[in-house]
């Protein structure tokens, strides 16, 4: 069966995604990697069991705990190639898997493909999976940060590109949208930031 599971982390969430072999996206800020192995252990997947860590972007609330649950989980981390070295310097792990403009799943165990939505910053990446769900890690953000409509977030390192992004998601028009912080949210609730 395919699926998401979040894994509420307070602010932010990580995501699970179910298949044949489940893959983590995120990992939260430093500190929360016990409580990560805690939800995938709710959901019966055991750390060996993750085919794959993807990171949507690089800032320190989506790779705080990747070193640490680096010593669990087993599986290679995915990121797209111009976040690459913030992976390697800011968390300290060498990833295994560069992405491009698009990346199928399904190798690794998700119906889903990888696509790069840069904006929020240069190689931040979305999910779309074919069970309908788009998660956007923080493409989008609640406008009051802790609740509200879906905005831009102001430091993102291009405005420009986050509005293409955002228009490239309502293109998919998917069922749900899924951020890091807030939501969930459905693609009509975007349409005026595709204008902005």
């Amino acid at each position: 069966m395919n699926g998401v599971m979040p894994v509420s982390l307070g602010m932010i969430k990580v995501f699970l995604l179910t298949g044949k072999r489940p893959v983590l996206v995120d990992t939260g800020t430093r500190g929360n990697a016990s409580r990560i192995l805690d939800g995938l252990n709710h959901q019966d997947v055991k750390p060996e069991d993750v085919g794959l860590i993807l990171i949507t972007h690089t800032h320190g609330d989506h790779i705080g705990s990747l070193a640490e649950l680096k010593k669990a989980i087993p599986a290679p981390v995915a990121v797209h190639r111009l976040d690459a070295e913030s992976v390697r310097a800011d968390a300290c792990v060498e990833p295994d898997v560069l992405l491009e403009d698009e990346s199928d799943l399904r190798p690794c165990g998700v119906a889903g493909e990888v696509i790069w939505t840069p904006g929020h910053s240069r190689g931040s990446v979305l999910v779309t999976l074919e069970s309908g769900e788009a998660i956007v890690g923080d493409l989008v953000l609640p406008r009051f940060m802790a609740f509200g409509p879906p905005a831009i977030a102001f430091w993102s390192a291009s405005r420009e590109d986050s509005i293409a992004s955002i228009n490239k998601v309502i293109a998919f028009r998917p069922s749900t949208i899924l951020a890091s912080h807030g939501g969930p949210y459905t693609p009509e609730s975007l349409v005026h930031l595709a204008r902005s």
